[in-house]
């Protein structure tokens, strides 16, 4: 027991011994690499902090522009925020100045609408004497009513729609006995009077102020294409019975006899009558738009019996002067 305790503590002492040894040797080893230590350690400082000065106007930098980006970013939404809700207000305004437009103008066509009626109705008044009233006119005169059927399906014509505005004219026609094809250009005040038989083709042209009776026939001849019906210039007066066949024109303030057929272009203030038409009288003035005579219209059988028979008057007085007889009395005992 005793010598293993000896064994131990010689043992002790020894390693206490070699634990004194390594820790001088430590020390000795620490103070001589100690300042190399420092001076690496003060390098490795230095350097970081110059690396630091050198990366900190870029890091700067760095920050500065990711501060613009994102204040761009922010300035860039709200410009495009009210670019957006300046757009918005544009299309606002121009939506409603667009239906202000359209308002207007459906109210001006309404009026000028409603002005053309007030029109058709004061001519049906200015050149029927019969008519006692507007609403007479309105609502009893199938002329008017025939007129105001084409305006509508001549409207319809215009934007396409042919057949319904072929439907509407032959419906007019089935309650007014007028037929007015949808494509005929109408202008103002015409005055269709009585109208039952009036056959108006699709080429025709009527001018302002003009009046149609009952028979009338502005129709083709069969041999055109195209242009096929005629037109009437205005205040222009077509009589009962009367068919204008053919694409020529009818001048301004002529007259057409109840009864002709005119085949050929008429000169502006004519009166044609006859069949076939001719012209008969051409006045260098303008013929009254509330003339409405059709009885002392010239009439060329009647001027033409005249004119023989006062040939005839003639010769019988020249035979008389030779014969010493009265007039007329040599032929008669010739004739005997």
């Amino acid at each position: 027991m005793k010598i293993e305790e000896k064994e131990i503590r010689s043992v002790a002492a020894e390693v206490g011994k070699t634990a004194k040894e390594a820790a001088g040797r430590a020390k000795a080893f620490a103070d001589e690499h100690a300042p190399e230590a420092r001076r690496a350690a003060k390098e490795l400082a230095d350097r970081a902090a110059r690396l630091a000065r050198r990366a900190e106007p870029r890091l700067n930098a760095a920050v500065n522009g990711a501060v613009r980006l994102a204040k761009a970013a922010k300035n860039a939404d709200a410009e495009t925020l009210k670019q957006s809700a300046a757009a918005a207000r544009e299309a606002a305004r121009r939506a409603a100045k667009t239906a202000e437009d359209k308002a207007k103008a459906a109210c001006g066509k309404t009026k000028t609408a409603l002005e053309q009626i007030r029109g058709d109705i004061r001519a049906f008044r200015e050149r029927d004497p019969a008519a006692s009233s507007d609403l007479e006119v309105a609502l009893l005169y199938s002329g008017f009513h025939a007129l105001l059927a084409h305006r509508a399906a001549h409207a319809l014509h215009e934007r396409g729609f042919t057949f319904s505005a072929r439907a509407l004219s032959q419906t007019a026609k089935f309650f007014t006995g007028i037929e007015i094809h949808p494509a005929a250009k109408i202008g103002r005040g015409l005055v269709i009077d009585h109208g039952s038989g009036v056959v108006i083709g699709e080429t025709a042209e009527i001018g302002d102020n003009c009046t149609i009776y009952q028979g009338v026939t502005l129709g083709g001849t069969g041999k055109d294409t195209g242009k096929r019906h005629p037109t009437l210039g205005n205040n222009v007066m077509v009589g009962a019975g009367a068919k204008v066949l053919g694409p020529f024109t009818v001048g301004d303030n002529s007259k057409i006899a109840a009864g002709a057929v005119v085949l050929k272009e008429v000169p502006p203030d004519s009166t044609c009558v006859g069949i076939p038409a001719k012209v008969v009288a051409v006045a260098n003035r303008r013929v009254e738009e509330s003339d409405l005579d059709q009885i002392h219209i010239p009439d060329p059988v009647a001027a033409e019996i005249a004119r023989l028979e006062e040939r005839l008057a003639r010769l019988e007085a020249a035979a008389g002067e030779k014969t010493g007889a009265p007039a007329g009395e040599d032929l008669k005992n010739k004739e005997e």
